[in-house]
């Protein structure tokens, strides 16, 4: 395939986007709606493996079911003309999580913290609805950049999730294969136990949020092998040990990520990502009262919301104070009129006489 290239009459291929043994991912656009779209083909040859077919469709399957502003979103499958499989994504603007700290290194707090809320909620849909992602790390993770401006964690490649299903099993572990990245696993997939619940990508999220704030993964190795004996046996260190100066309230639920008894665990995605939550408002009270006062961006905001941090008491001090102002300007209205009749008076009077 080539950039021109008209894919089932609708969609032409423009620039390439990544390509891998699995396949290539093309930005293109769809002719019928003028719409710009990702493709990512499978080669013929590839798709003979069963496997590689299931977890291509698998991927489908996945992203079609979980509908959430954090996970890509599928608009089309189908198969081209030389016999190539593909799936048709939403085009995203941004970079990988991957190639972002690659540049940066790390992640400030609150940065982290509102990508990963969407992250989160995200994997709640998709546990709830019976799935669990398995590979999470920060290639499969997008940080995409929206028409206005913000940032948004988007899940990507669903493509070796486990799918539990009363009426298909979509699971494409084979026997005694461990799936997923090693230095992501969570410890009950290191020992290759099938009986995975969400608690096992909430493990990886915890590694990734532990990376993206240090710099440095919990559990390091000089092989494969070390490694999986270290996730199997071993205790993380606590992420403050790492990087003294983050925010204790953020080490504690990141810690709370990486248990290695999953009974121990934060419990649901959902959990850990209300408590993100209450961690950005934190976070935002802390940034509000270091910068002294209301910051531009937040001049569009209607008077009737509190800046972050204000606290109750101070609101009703500040509505008291206005009642006092327009107590006081109603008087000095009534003064001046008062005043302006006595006038009008003194005048007639002088007149008349």
């Amino acid at each position: 395939m080539k950039p021109g290239d008209l894919i089932q009459s609708r969609y032409r291929l423009g620039q390439l986007l990544g390509a891998g043994a699995s396949g290539s991912v093309w930005a293109a656009k769809n002719e019928l709606i003028d719409r710009d779209v990702a493709l990512k083909v499978m080669p013929p040859e590839v798709a003979e493996d069963a496997v590689a077919l299931q977890r291509f469709f698998n991927e489908a399957k996945a992203s079609g079911r979980v509908r959430s502003p954090s996970i890509v979103e599928i608009l089309d499958l189908g198969q081209a003309e030389n016999g190539s499989p593909f799936l048709v994504f939403e085009l995203l603007t941004g970079e990988g999580l991957d190639q972002k700290l690659l540049r940066e290194g790390i992640l400030s707090p609150e940065v982290l913290v509102e990508i990963f809320i969407g992250i989160a909620r995200a994997l709640e849909l998709a546990h709830q609805q019976n799935i669990v992602h398995r590979d999470l790390k920060p290639a499969n993770l997008y940080i995409h950049r929206t028409s206005h401006g913000e940032l948004v964690g988007k899940i990507l490649d669903f493509g070796i999730s486990k799918i539990f299903d009363t009426t298909q099993n979509f699971t494409l572990t084979r026997t005694g294969c461990v799936v997923g990245s090693p230095a992501y696993m969570s410890p009950e997939q290191a020992s290759g136990r099938e009986d995975l619940d969400g608690r096992a990508d909430i493990w990886s999220v915890g590694v990734v949020m532990y990376e993206a704030l240090t710099a440095t993964l919990p559990h390091q190795a000089p092989n494969y092998n070390a490694l999986m004996v270290r996730i199997l046996t071993q205790d993380c260190d606590p992420v403050m040990t790492r990087k003294p100066d983050l925010p204790p309230s953020l080490c504690a639920v990141v810690d709370g990520c990486l248990k290695r008894e999953r009974e121990q665990r934060t419990a649901s995605a959902g959990l850990l990502a209300s408590q993100l939550e209450g961690i950005l408002r934190e976070l935002r009270a802390a940034r509000y009262r270091a910068e002294g006062g209301r910051r531009s961006s937040d001049r569009h905001l209607p008077s009737s919301i509190p800046p972050p941090g204000e606290s109750r008491s101070a609101r009703s001090v500040s509505r008291q104070r206005r009642r006092t102002r327009t107590a006081l300007i109603l008087i000095a209205a009534g003064i001046g009129l008062g005043v302006g009749l006595s006038v009008l008076v003194i005048l007639s009077m002088t007149w008349l006489r």
